[in-house]
């Protein structure tokens, strides 16, 4: 997928620069202390600083508003003032952006919808604004044909609600005072708050709790796969209490709501679909699922929902890609599966141009579940194993429960292929084929799709798994951002995460929440699909982009020439009891060994 950097890529580039908010957190006293990296430099502003110190006295927890800057820019102000378990706020959050007029408002419509939002009459309008009745009538059509509103009330509460008031208030109106951003202004202008009624609430005491943003997770945590649902919960969790800590999306906070269902039942899977429309949900993510998935993704299009997942599926890929009005709606964070044999037969070229392994006859031995979308090989496996001088020597598809390596090790001792490899199947499994395997060993290289991901599958097989090389399109690079995820999910869960799910989960809250601060009204399915085809994310599995055909995301380099646009397919090693990524460069941790009955093999 090459990309021409001065067309589209370049545009982009420039929206995700524009969209990059600026973030700090300010105390009472004013002091600042930035926590974003290269965002918007307003969020340093004097005026965003009057703001920020001013915010606890308005007793919200949240306010957000549009700011015109002094250069006639357009800026949007979210700020966030959680309150401590005494009931005072002690910092606040504000998150600064400049953005394009939304909706195509013109500022004097953004002035006219402001003052609605008071409950002001044409005539109250034009007052403040030195214009006449009739021109304020013109301008309250055409704001709510762009708004798509019914009446003037229905806009002004729409106002309200997606943060589309300006400040300062347009000719200093006191009519806005009872409202958050007007209450702001008002103490801005130092003219006292105005009374609350007996219920309202009042700092110290009752605080406004803006609608969360709920988050659907689609989660395998129960079967054979539980192991990896969990690490898919667990990342996800980090990351809402990461976003939440930063004062959430627009001031709204994260919610995650799982929906546990079993990857190989499908009526487990179908039966986790029924149960979102329950649910007051903005999205959806989720991992793969081994059974038919078609249903499952006609049912997520149906709600209209943004469906993140991390599945592998080159079907889903085609049919998102061939019936975009069906499928829209869905995304796939993890490149396509049809990329293992690619990458297998590219770390067999590395090590052997290294002399680090010498294949005898070039046979390969393929094991893969029998369940749909779940081969190694795929459509056009083999021919590429061959055009690359390997012989498939045999290829065996297994089924549930797993639990009867029989075949394949007597296929496997009977042949003796240069590589085995072996597709996804479930960790406890796979790490009963290792032991049986390591009792009586072939000089075959055990190459594993993805399982060893999964912590359960080395503490299940342990120094059985020792060598074993394992591959995952997605997996957590070894750098800085993957050690620091590693250290802050340790110390949330109790436990280290594994090198897949874990990641993944947590980069598509990212990805999710990284759309919505870019949106006017975070949440509006429709709104959050469109974003979601222009973010370009960095996470601890790679980078992500979603805009291209099938909505999924490309293998770096097979797929992509641009590692800042695409996921390296990682190949590890276990050596010294944990993984390590072997390949490719600049990836890699570490040197691939051969692993230790291969090198008895050798001698």
């Amino acid at each position: 997928m090459t990309r021409d950097r001065s067309g589209p890529t370049a545009a982009m580039a420039e929206n995700t620069r524009r969209a990059r908010p600026g973030v700090a957190r300010f105390d009472t006293l004013g002091r600042c202390e930035r926590l974003d990296v290269r965002g918007c430099d307003l969020v340093l502003h004097e005026r965003v600083r009057r703001w920020a110190t001013l915010m606890p006295e308005t007793g919200r927890t949240a306010v957000c508003f549009v700011w015109i800057t002094e250069d006639g820019g357009w800026a949007r102000v979210d700020l966030a003032a959680p309150p401590t378990a005494e009931g005072r706020p002690i910092t606040v959050t504000a998150a600064v952006r400049r953005c394009d007029p939304p909706y195509g408002l013109t500022l004097r419509e953004l002035d006219v919808l402001t003052l609605l939002a008071g409950g002001l009459t044409n005539g109250s309008v034009a007052h403040y604004l030195g214009t006449s009745p009739r021109t304020v009538g013109k301008q309250v059509e055409s704001l709510l044909d762009k708004l798509g509103q019914p009446s003037r009330a229905a806009a002004a509460a729409f106002a309200v609600d997606s943060g589309l008031l300006r400040l300062p208030v347009p000719g200093g109106c006191a009519e806005l005072s009872a409202l958050g951003a007007g209450m702001l202004d008002a103490l801005d202008r130092g003219r006292p708050a105005p009374p609350r009624f007996a219920g309202a609430p009042r700092p110290g005491t009752r605080h406004f709790v803006p609608r969360p943003l709920t988050v659907g997770l689609m989660a395998p945590l129960l079967g054979a796969f539980g192991a990896d649902g969990e690490e898919l919960r667990r990342g996800a969790e980090l990351a809402v209490a990461e976003v939440n800590a930063r004062g959430g999306v627009a001031g709204r906070p994260l919610e995650l709501a799982s929906f546990p269902l079993d990857n190989q039942d499908a009526a487990s899977v179908d039966a986790a679909f029924r149960a979102v429309a329950d649910h007051d949900l903005a999205a959806l993510v989720g991992s793969y699922l081994l059974v038919d998935e078609r249903p499952s993704y006609e049912r997520a299009a149906a709600y209209g929902l943004p469906y993140l997942n991390v599945g592998s599926s080159d079907l889903q890929a085609a049919w998102v890609a061939s019936e975009p009005t069906v499928f829209g709606n869905v995304f796939q964070a993890g490149p396509r599966r049809s990329n293992y044999v690619r990458g297998f037969l590219r770390f067999a070229a590395h090590i052997s141009a290294a002399g680090l392994w010498r294949p005898g006859r070039r046979t390969v031995g393929v094991v893969e579940p029998g369940v749909a979308d779940g081969e190694i090989l795929g459509e056009r496996g083999a021919d590429l194993v061959e055009a690359a001088g390997w012989r498939v020597d045999f290829r065996i598809r297994s089924g549930p429960p797993y639990d009867d390596w029989t075949r394949v090790l007597e296929q496997v001792r009977r042949t003796a292929p240069d590589a085995l490899l072996l597709g996804n199947h479930p960790p406890v499994a796979m790490a009963a084929f290792q032991r049986a395997f390591a009792r009586d060993p072939s000089p075959t290289l055990v190459y594993n799709v993805y399982t060893p991901s999964v912590p359960a599958y080395l503490a299940e097989a342990g120094e059985a798994a020792e060598g074993v090389v394992w591959a995952s399109v997605t997996g957590r690079y070894g750098d800085a951002r993957g050690a620091g995820f590693a250290r802050d999910y340790a110390r949330l869960h109790g436990r280290a995460p594994g090198h897949g799910l874990a990641g993944a989960g947590y980069d598509q809250v990212q990805v999710l929440a990284r759309a919505w601060s870019g949106l006017d009204a975070p949440g509006r399915p429709a709104e959050t699909v469109a974003a979601l085809r222009h973010v370009v994310h960095r996470g601890v599995n790679g980078a992500y982009f979603l805009g291209a055909a099938g909505q999924t995301n490309a293998a770096y380099p097979d797929e992509s020439p641009d590692p800042s646009l695409s996921q390296a397919p990682l190949v590890y090693q276990v050596q010294g009891g944990r993984s390590r990524a072997v390949h490719p460069a600049p990836y890699a941790e570490a040197s691939f060994r051969p692993p230790p009955w291969l090198a008895r093999a050798a001698r």
